[in-house]
């Protein structure tokens, strides 16, 4: 049963203003778990062209060791 997205009309406003303005620029999404950080990412990407990417400390080596 899919979830109901709710309560989340001030990060959506942000992440609306950000992608509609004509800079670029780069949003870091962080906070405790399970309160809908990746909810919000993908509802707000439903239907925008857009990357995002998950990066976790196990990972960092794997996705940048050759930058590191």
């Amino acid at each position: 049963m899919p979830r109901k997205f709710i309560n989340r009309y001030e990060e959506s406003a942000y992440l609306d203003r950000e992608y509609r303005s004509d800079k670029f620029s780069l949003t870091v999404i962080y906070g405790r778990r399970r309160v809908g950080k990746t909810e919000l990412i993908g509802n707000f990407l439903k239907e925008k062209p857009g990357i995002y990417f998950l990066a976790d400390k196990r990972g960092i080596r794997k996705y940048f060791g050759h930058l590191l």
